[in-house]
């Protein structure tokens, strides 16, 4: 990645923050408003010129079953989830490193080009209650996805993939826990195939670093899904029941 630049949004902590420091990345703006994601992407660009890698990591997680949800929470979850999701890639377009011609035949693929990546949720297809909100915002992603990598690609000269992790042991999600954290770790480590009940959010950031290499320059439209076989399994048991 020596020589690239990576904007990445809602890096300041948690998940971001060890994209960041994964890819090496400095600047920050508020994604909530709706200036935000094109003050980010200018400064950017005049720092750096171009971009090679957007990450679209910010993002706020709501937690409350339907009758306790409000408005207000849905707004500022969509403004930022979705919105700033959709704002910031519209405005980073014009500044994406474009493939560039290779020696080899067209079916081998070219040289280079940018990557665009979406820090989903496991929540947007395997949701749990109280999620509504979260679950929707980040649905609202999983719909983009798929539009845009059919169609930027060919027009920018990049390819547009998510990671969907569950549960990532952070402050954030240690928070919303407090008296419950053992239960909670207790049932996800029988539920989750692979060793450890939780991600790292060094996992993440290892699994965004990987879809932003030149090697993975023919992965486009994937989601890749975070959670050690966790949902595979809760797939498989339902099916055996």
């Amino acid at each position: 990645m020596a020589g690239k630049t990576a904007l990445i949004s809602g890096s300041s902590k948690g998940i971001g923050a060890a994209i960041a420091l994964e890819l090496s990345s400095p600047i920050c703006a508020d994604l909530s408003t709706t200036e935000g994601p094109e003050e980010l992407v200018r400064q950017a660009v005049e720092r750096f010129k171009y971009i090679d890698v957007l990450v679209n990591n910010a993002g706020l997680v709501p937690l409350a079953p339907l009758w306790d949800a409000d408005v207000e929470s849905w707004d500022k979850a969509m403004a930022l989830n979705a919105r700033g999701t959709f704002l910031l890639t519209k405005a980073v377009l014009p500044h994406l490193t474009p493939y560039l011609p290779s020696s080899l035949p067209r079916l081998s693929g070219v040289l280079n080009g940018s990557r665009i990546i979406i820090v989903g949720s496991a929540a947007s297809r395997t949701p749990n209650p109280s999620q509504g909100v979260y679950a929707a915002t980040k649905g609202a992603l999983d719909a983009m996805l798929k539009v845009w990598a059919k169609e930027l690609p060919p027009k920018y000269g990049c390819t547009v993939n998510a990671v969907g992790p569950g549960p990532v042991l952070n402050d954030n999600f240690t928070s919303l826990l407090i008296d419950d954290f053992e239960k909670v770790r207790q049932q996800a480590d029988r539920l989750t195939p692979v060793e450890g009940a939780f991600a790292s959010i060094e996992d993440i950031a290892w699994a965004v670093a990987f879809l932003a290499e030149e090697r993975s320059r023919w992965i486009n439209g994937v989601y890749l899904p975070l959670s050690g076989g966790r949902y595979i399994l809760q797939k498989l048991g339902r099916h055996s029941d």
